[in-house]
């Protein structure tokens, strides 16, 4: 574990952009089994298995880029296009063995389980980002809902690398709930997550389009607005559904979308529920849970 902290993005960037990024142990497992069932799985069974997980999402990508050619002109955005690229094969010849971030993060079980909730933020995002989409028909919805999963990923990595330091911002902010989350970011890390993503994506050579999407600073633009709307409520609830921060979420999904506040609650709740019934892939209280509270 680091024992002298950075305190401006810079250093964050050299720690992160080169760190080894595992997987949920979960995805691991589930990647081992599909392995054994070669012959009877398909793409669909890999897309479904992979946005589950942002951190073997964020892999993929970073491996296409990678496997890159000069004659490819145009940025491969999905996680479809990605298996369309490698394959069944090509997929479990480069992710069969990666480590599992149980395994990277140790004895921590406080960590261990922060970083599950961070996960499930960023796959709940993701659905939030889909039930949105469907509403606006989006041309590629898949192209938001990949870049609602990436959201957290900067997060996830400092959980792994620095987790007593992400204990104690989450504790300052646990124990104040009226303090902005970004505001300790800044104090604690002198960056903000959403600066060391928008840098981290950069440095990877991710497509423009989904670095773009996840830039709350172009938030004006209406598909960047989706992934910010889609993020924040994940965000918000993680704590209880019914604060200010949540209704505040709600009066702008329902002038986003131009539907009424109750509808777009429900959408909310039906996505939560969808959500809640693949709880296990992260081992954490689901949103849905906190309905009821």
């Amino acid at each position: 574990m680091i024992k002298k902290y950075p305190n401006n993005i810079e250093s964050w960037l050299s720690l992160l952009s080169n760190l080894e990024i595992p997987i949920l142990k979960h995805t691991h497992d589930q990647i081992i089994k599909h392995q054994q069932n070669i012959d009877n799985i398909d793409l669909r069974d890999l897309s479904i298995l992979i946005r589950h997980d942002p951190l073997l999402s964020l892999k993929l990508l970073k491996h296409q880029e990678k496997k890159r050619s000069f004659n490819q002109t145009t940025d491969i955005t999905t996680i479809e296009k990605v298996l369309l690229m490698i394959g069944i094969k090509g997929f479990f010849n480069s992710f069969g063995g990666t480590q599992h971030i149980e395994d990277t993060i140790g004895q921590n079980a406080a960590a261990i389980e922060d970083c599950h909730k961070t996960c499930y933020r960023a796959y709940f995002a993701s659905q939030l980002a889909d039930s949105m989409g469907k509403y606006r028909r989006d041309l590629d919805p898949n192209e938001i809902v990949t870049a609602a999963l990436l959201h957290e990923t900067a997060e996830i990595l400092l959980w792994q690398i620095v987790p007593e330091l992400m204990i104690n911002m989450k504790e300052k902010l646990s124990n104040n709930r009226e303090l902005r989350s970004k505001d300790i970011q800044n104090e604690t890390l002198g960056c903000n997550f959403n600066e060391l993503q928008q840098r981290l994506c950069s440095l990877w050579n991710l497509p423009k389009i989904l670095t773009h999407l996840a830039n709350e600073d172009c938030a004006d633009e209406p598909r960047v607005k989706l992934v910010k709307l889609a993020t924040s409520i994940a965000r918000h609830t993680e704590w209880s559904i019914y604060t200010n921060f949540y209704l505040k979420d709600l009066s702008n999904t329902a002038d986003f979308l131009k539907i009424d506040e109750d509808e777009a609650h429900r959408l909310v709740v039906s996505t939560a529920i969808y959500t809640a019934k693949h709880w296990d892939w992260f081992g954490v209280q689901p949103t849905a849970a906190r309905l009821i509270s």
